[in-house]
């Protein structure tokens, strides 16, 4: 029962932090993006607690949950009480009108593949070797002592090589503490998260890509994301990558409705969602540069400052508290970065040429990066005259920039670039799948397609 009570509250925190910051979200958006927002602030205040000496227990964790709770929901309830009542009402409304067959055909499929791949997910018990050699096993074993900085793992005296180069110690705690906090509870197996974050995002990615194109784009763009075999695959690991994909990919499209739309809940909603995935993987560092980059600029055009350094305190504030949580807990790993600025071309050309093989290959993506490359090419004559994109597509270049620069100044003491190219560099990339898709299914090309569709196969409304 504490465990179901616990899923429920992360909800409920996150549904009443989305409506803190604008009820204007459409329902689909705030039903996919509550659970991982909200169990990414259960996270953060876990690690409070264990700093505060407070051993992790279903009392202490649905209690700080419980405030947590009261403390984003009654403020917005006094505040906003009518305006999500009309906003559940008006979405509602909305999500019911303009079907046709082929968006019912799409949303059926998804629905029932998205139903295999969850049973799958929780029938399942973690398997894979990563998770068991780190995630899983500290999320257990933190559940099982009641802390994460003191747990037996982080002994050097039990773990030799605890503080050596690629040390899980040093890993952002997101996917453990949330495996820490169902296992407290008193769940049997971890999978419970990995479920519903996949399940969570498939529903916010739904949500935010319909805001911008037709409901059947969005439905084509969230089916050809599920059907994406190894990003669905790993979805039902307990590994990090399709978790921090689903924050990453969110926050890269919210940032970029920002950009053309200029409302600030996107810009707010795209900086939580931006720290929460340098909370979950540290590469995430390459999507903040990113956003960060293009909103600076706009700053500085439009000299507003004030909103770009809200956002920028959301994207960075659970990545600084985490330095200083180690900092002040002793958490260290030998330095396996070149900070020094050096020439290696040998280095450059199998970076570039992993790159290369992994954009290529239809055996992992699918088609999905095929078809990426085809719709810029069909577009390209919007993008020059009507800019269409050009933002969106200036976030995805940099952030893949960026990765490419961390690979390069890596130095592989403890695995070989072979290595981290062709298992961990693969998975990086499950962070472009959906905004890959958003694009192919949302640029000025497919939007016109599209529209033309949804007017031929559009049930007709009912007058009122």
């Amino acid at each position: 029962m504490a465990l179901y009570i616990g899923i429920l509250l992360s909800f409920c925190c996150g549904f009443f932090i989305i409506n803190m910051i604008s009820t204007s979200f459409s329902l689909t958006e705030k039903i996919g993006l509550s659970f991982p927002i909200g169990i990414a602030v259960e996270t953060i205040a876990m690690l409070i607690l264990d700093q505060a000496g407070i051993g992790f227990s279903i009392t202490s964790l649905l209690s700080i949950q419980v405030i947590i709770l009261l403390g984003v929901s009654v403020p917005t309830i006094l505040r906003e009480k009518k305006n999500i009542t009309e906003s559940l009402y008006i979405s509602t409304k909305h999500s019911l009108s303009g079907t046709n067959f082929v968006w019912l055909i799409f949303i059926i499929a998804i629905i029932y593949v998205e139903y295999m791949n969850f049973y799958k997910c929780i029938y399942m018990p973690p398997y894979d070797n990563d998770s068991l050699s780190s995630f899983e096993t500290i999320g257990y074993v933190s559940a099982m002592e009641h802390t994460y900085k003191g747990i037996s793992l982080f002994d050097k005296n039990y773990i030799l090589g605890v503080h050596g180069p690629g040390s899980t110690i040093t890993y952002a705690p997101f996917v453990q503490l949330s495996y820490a906090y169902v296992y407290t509870l008193g769940a049997v197996t971890s999978k419970i998260i990995p479920a519903l974050m996949f399940l969570s995002f498939l529903i916010a990615f739904y949500g935010v890509t319909k805001r911008g194109t037709s409901k059947t784009a969005a439905a084509v763009a969230t089916f050809f994301v599920l059907t994406t075999s190894d990003f669905t695959l790993f979805s039902t690991f307990s590994m990090t990558n399709v978790m921090h994909a689903a924050f990453a990919s969110l926050a890269i499209i919210y940032t970029y409705l920002f950009i053309k739309h200029r409302d600030k809940k996107d810009l707010y909603l795209s900086g939580i969602l931006l720290g929460a995935n340098m909370w979950c993987r540290t590469e995430g560092v390459v999507f903040i540069i990113a956003a960060s980059l293009i909103l600076f600029v706009y700053s500085v055009i439009s000299k507003k400052y004030k909103s770009f350094i809200i956002f920028a305190t959301l994207a960075v504030l659970p990545a600084l508290f985490w330095v200083i949580f180690m900092k002040i807990n002793n958490m260290y790993s030998e330095n396996a970065v070149i900070t020094k600025l050096f020439w290696d071309i040998e280095k450059i050309k199998t970076i570039l040429y992993g790159m290369k093989s992994l954009y290529t290959t239809t055996q992992i993506y699918g088609w999905t990066f095929i078809t990426f490359s085809i719709m810029i090419i069909l577009n390209i004559w919007f993008m020059i005259r009507k800019k269409d994109h050009l933002i969106f597509l200036a976030m995805l270049l940099i952030s893949v920039t960026g990765y490419m620069l961390i690979l390069y100044h890596v130095d592989y003491k403890w695995d070989t670039i072979q290595n981290v190219l062709t298992f961990s560099a693969k998975r990086f990339l499950f962070c472009f799948i959906p905004l890959v898709w958003y694009y192919s299914c949302n640029n000025y090309i497919a939007n016109f397609l599209f529209s033309k569709l949804d007017n031929l196969l559009t049930l007709p409304q009912k007058r009122s």
